[in-house]
């Protein structure tokens, strides 16, 4: 994606090497106080270090915060020179110290856009999640699929507290497979009769099958509407999990408008290692193109973020103390 392409409601911002080396100096000062980058009190540290990023890079995160920027953001920057070593084959067992500055930047980065939350379900909790392939879920419609699209979705988008905003930094992906994105800027044109079955509680949302693992039990589905807010809407979709009465033509029939309408205006995204992008989880989907793993240490893998402008929001789901949130 170019920065000058005409693409409604996409940014991008590419930082020199001298512009990030305040934030670097601080990153690399952290990691050798902190034993962890899951370390609550290393967030403190971070966000209260926000002068030390380029001007022109936290005038674009406070747009995206007050949700009066671009609903996606690229953030490009010089490569970091720590070696993250191979691509892991499943997230659980590998050590963190080898993303350490990546993490911190990522942190650094999103801090000043909102706080950091996670699920007590995906990843043992962990603050910062693996996008990564893992063998035998190629086909899987989580961020630990390859060889099937990704389809676009709200991330989370069965739940009141999902994130405001997901940040994805790349460590590496050698093949450019793109994330894909589309905004609700597109989604002007519906029709006025689709828009009023689409803000209508008639959708059930269920959660992914990565959060159903760690529980043994589907939680029975709330009905919503997919769309909702002023008259340029906010977005609740979710097609692989998304279910509506058997009954229901007309509640089926614009949904399956609505996913055509967001699937002819993805745009591709291609993160390189170091680059970062801010997708508003209310104003746009993400999805990911197919790819053929290796895994020989060389595939695609992503660090991921889940940030909420309101901490408070979701302070009855999580324990004392705790960032991670309990499926309701």
């Amino acid at each position: 994606m170019r920065s000058s392409a005409p693409v409604p409601d996409i940014q991008e911002i590419a930082l020199t090497a001298q512009e990030t080396r305040p934030a670097d100096d601080v990153v690399r000062r952290l990691m050798g106080e902190y034993d962890t980058t899951d370390d609550l009190g290393l967030l403190a540290k971070l966000a209260e270090h926000g002068d030390r990023l380029p001007p022109r890079l936290t005038d674009v995160l406070a747009g995206v915060r007050s949700r009066l920027g671009s609903a996606v953001t690229v953030v490009r920057r010089p490569r970091l020179d720590e070696n993250v070593g191979a691509t892991p084959s499943h997230w659980k067992p590998r050590g963190r110290a080898a993303t350490a500055a990546h993490d911190l930047w990522l942190a650094m980065v999103s801090t000043q856009v909102g706080d950091p939350v996670c699920w007590q379900t995906l990843q043992d909790g962990r603050l910062f999640n693996d996008v990564l392939p893992i063998q035998g879920q190629e086909h899987a419609q989580t961020g630990h699929g390859s060889v099937d699209n990704l389809d676009f979705h709200v991330e989370d988008a069965f739940d009141d507290a999902r994130c405001d905003v997901l940040a994805l930094l790349c460590l590496r992906n050698e093949d450019l497979t793109a994330t894909t994105v589309a905004t609700a800027s597109g989604l002007l044109g519906v029709d006025a009769e689709d828009q009023e079955v689409l803000r209508r509680p008639r959708f059930a949302i269920r959660p992914d099958p990565e959060h159903l693992k760690e529980t043994g039990s589907d939680p029975s589905p709330v009905w919503r509407p997919v769309l909702f807010g002023g008259s340029q809407p906010y977005l609740r979709v979710d097609p692989a999990y998304t279910t509506t009465a058997p009954e229901d033509d007309e509640a089926a029939r614009a949904f399956s408008r609505l996913c055509r309408r967001l699937e002819g205006a993805l745009v591709p995204v291609r993160l390189r290692p170091g680059d970062l992008v801010l997708i508003d989880n209310y104003r746009a989907v993400h999805g990911r193109e197919p790819f053929t793993p290796r895994y020989d240490g060389t595939d695609r893998w992503l660090r991921k973020l889940t940030l909420t402008f309101d901490l408070q929001h979701s302070s009855g789901r999580r324990r004392a103390g705790s960032r991670a949130l309990a499926l309701p």
